[in-house]
């Protein structure tokens, strides 16, 4: 369901909007899963920032534009704008991504895939870029097992996935009266099929959480939400 109980799009279905653009987009330019997948690689997201200003309506058309804005030796930064049916932006994000080799299973270094370089515009992202998220510390507030309707084509968890079992642990009293206005995600390790992943949370203050993901000692992702009152 794309839309939660007020009727505007949920954040989380938001995230996968802007991932499934993004994946449409590289299609275009060649570098897509199905040129990457013949060729044994794949993108990897490694930070996602999100921040949105207004949700749009069941019934409110919208539009996501992207766009590269550079590739490094090791990463690329890809952003994005929403805006609604006038025009007006009402939610931008800015993500980084690896290139992976699956049998090496170790990044690609960009530079050695030089028809790239003349996708990068330079345009940098409308909002700051992903942060590095500290540790949430303090104790398991909740467990998920990866299960089949969590993995995707790479047969790890969906990175959406993990901002759908972090944004669920909040109580509903909180949506009624907020709306999530930015998310960090730190993607650090694969969460796969099966795995019993550790959710910690904490409150750092008011409208603000941590969250550490983890598998065991190891930590698979970190995320930082921001809430905001929805008036």
């Amino acid at each position: 369901m794309d839309v939660d109980f007020k009727e505007t799009i949920r954040f989380a279905q938001m995230g996968g909007y802007l991932l499934h653009t993004a994946g449409e987009n590289a299609k275009e330019n060649g570098f897509g899963i199905n040129v990457l997948h013949t060729q044994n690689l794949a993108w990897v997201l490694s930070r996602f920032a999100i921040e949105m200003y207004q949700y749009p309506s069941s019934e409110e058309p919208f539009q996501i534009e992207t766009w590269i804005e550079d590739f490094t030796r090791v990463t690329t930064t890809r952003n994005f704008k929403i805006l609604n049916a006038s025009g007006v932006v009402i939610g931008a994000a800015s993500s980084v991504w690896c290139l992976f080799d699956m049998n090496e299973r170790k990044a690609v270094d960009l530079k050695s895939k030089s028809e790239y370089a003349e996708f990068a515009t330079g345009i940098p992202s409308l909002i700051d870029k992903p942060e590095k998220v500290a540790a949430a510390g303090g104790v398991s507030v909740s467990r998920h097992r990866v299960k089949y309707s969590d993995i995707d084509f790479n047969r790890h968890a969906n990175s959406i996935k993990y901002l759908e079992w972090m944004v669920d642990l909040f109580p509903l009293e909180v949506f009624l009266h907020q709306k999530v206005k930015r998310m960090d995600v730190n993607y650090i390790n694969e969460a796969l099929f099966g795995d019993i992943v550790e959710i910690y949370q904490n409150t750092t203050q008011p409208n603000r959480c941590i969250f550490d993901l983890r598998r065991g000692e190891e930590m698979i992702c970190r995320a930082h939400i921001l809430f905001e009152n929805d008036i």
